[in-house]
């Protein structure tokens, strides 16, 4: 919901910016979940709008975007979508995303390594 994805956000930038005020680089997470059945197309709607909503929140804290280090996901279908996407897919629509909606700021991106 649109209250959900507010808090989340909101909470990341509190975050941020209290590990900012001490000094500490935080690392920022702005999560979609992946389970249900939607198809990458979807998962790349909402994941524009979570990114969208912490980085304004973000800014909105006066979180020093040069002083974090980002954690996203990449954008996939839903785990339980009948439709699979191709590594160069996931890839084409994870950096999208990245260019879309990460500010030139930020000096970090770590994705991680399993899953």
């Amino acid at each position: 919901s649109q209250i959900a994805l507010r808090d989340c956000a909101y909470g990341l930038a509190r975050y941020a910016a209290i590990a900012q005020a001490n000094g500490l680089v935080p690392i920022v997470e702005p999560e979609v979940l992946l389970d249900g059945e939607q198809d990458i197309d979807r998962t790349f709607e909402v994941a524009q709008d979570i990114w969208a909503e912490t980085f304004k929140y973000l800014a909105d804290n006066k979180v020093m975007f040069e002083g974090i280090l980002l954690k996203p996901s990449m954008v996939t279908p839903g785990a339980e979508c009948p439709t699979r996407s191709n590594p160069e897919q996931v890839a084409e629509y994870t950096l999208k995303m990245l260019n879309r909606r990460v500010p030139p700021a930020v000096p970090g991106i770590m994705f991680l390594s399993g899953g």
